[in-house]
């Protein structure tokens, strides 16, 4: 049973590698400042990344062969893209249900999945404690031994007030995120295709490879950036160091595009920023190195406003299986 799953496949990253040493690719490490060769196979996975335990201990790896399979499906349009050549009809869904996976399969989405869960729960909670009946109505289906006035005061306190807290959600359970797919493989197959050149410089990818931008402009204090619906978004996913695809809503895309290195360094330092830890590259490059410094602190994440508690409790992702090999 293969344990050791790629949530950057090997698919993407072999289109990465460089030649010193050959066949090997950067993995550059935001957190420790750390980078380090090897090859794809030993890049970007982690142990049972996908798996579900059985209530006998055994893995189910149902998952980690349906997105085996989905790659396998994609495999011959990443070829035709790497030439020029933008799909159509079956091949391009083929390719947007990758890259849906692509977006939803990450370290980053389960983070941010866990922590939706978590913070939902903590609205949740807030609302019974921000009014008189419904606490009373809490505190009487809790069904545990009678509070004093001062227990009654403890947990209210507990329910408006969850930052002295830490909520562990289950990793198993972010799995869940995955379902994301249904909806993103659809939006992807409608948007126009590009496939950009870097006619100097070049492209790097990230354990996040697909990313998206949206003009500031277009953002509402109260509904967001309105995701891939929102018609200034520009999505972009590198295939390689000098090729890369972008989607857009333009009515007319261009299927080939030159980028300056202006605008290969600018993507770049995009996708840094929305790497959750690692980033790769074809060669060992200082300038790389300074970008994953830069954004050592930065990474994806996740805003709710609105009614809720003021501070939300710590959310950590809890780890039954063993990891091995990050990044």
């Amino acid at each position: 049973m293969e344990k050791s799953h790629h949530y950057s496949p090997v698919l993407h990253l072999r289109n990465f590698v460089g030649n010193a040493p050959a066949g090997h690719i950067w993995t550059y490490d935001k957190q420790s400042g750390n980078s380090r060769s090897s090859i794809p196979e030993e890049t970007g996975f982690e142990t049972h990344f996908y798996s579900v335990e059985k209530d006998d201990g055994t893995k189910d790896t149902t998952i980690e062969k349906f997105l085996s399979d989905v790659e396998s499906k994609a495999a011959p349009v990443y070829r035709g893209l790497l030439e020029g050549k933008l799909p159509e009809g079956q091949p391009k869904a083929d390719f947007a249900n990758f890259l849906a996976a692509m977006y939803s399969r990450t370290p980053s989405m389960r983070r941010m999945f866990g922590e939706m869960q978590s913070r939902g729960l903590q609205i949740h909670n807030y609302a019974y404690g921000a009014n008189d009946k419904a606490f009373e109505a809490f505190v009487k289906r809790s069904g545990g031994p009678p509070l004093d006035e001062k227990g009654l005061e403890a947990l209210r306190s507990a329910l408006l007030d969850p930052s002295q807290f830490e909520i562990q959600v289950s990793r198993e359970s972010t799995l869940r995120c995955l379902g994301v797919m249904d909806e993103l493989t659809p939006i992807f197959f409608r948007m126009g295709w590009t496939v950009v050149y870097a006619a100097h410089g070049y492209f790097i990818t990230c354990d996040n490879a697909l990313t998206k931008a949206v003009n500031p402009k277009s953002v509402s204090p109260f509904y967001g950036d309105g995701g891939f619906m929102n018609k200034t978004v520009e999505v972009t996913f590198p295939l390689s160091p000098k090729v890369m695809l972008l989607m857009t809503w333009a009515e007319k895309p261009r299927s080939q595009l030159d980028a300056p290195r202006e605008a290969a360094d600018g993507w770049n330092r995009t996708r840094a920023s929305h790497a959750e830890r690692f980033l790769y590259a074809h060669l060992d490059d200082k300038r790389i190195a300074q970008l994953a410094a830069e954004q050592a602190h930065s990474r994806p994440g996740m805003t709710m406003q609105g009614f809720g508690p003021k501070k939300f409790a710590k959310t950590t992702i809890r780890r039954k299986l063993s990891r091995s090999g990050a990044g």
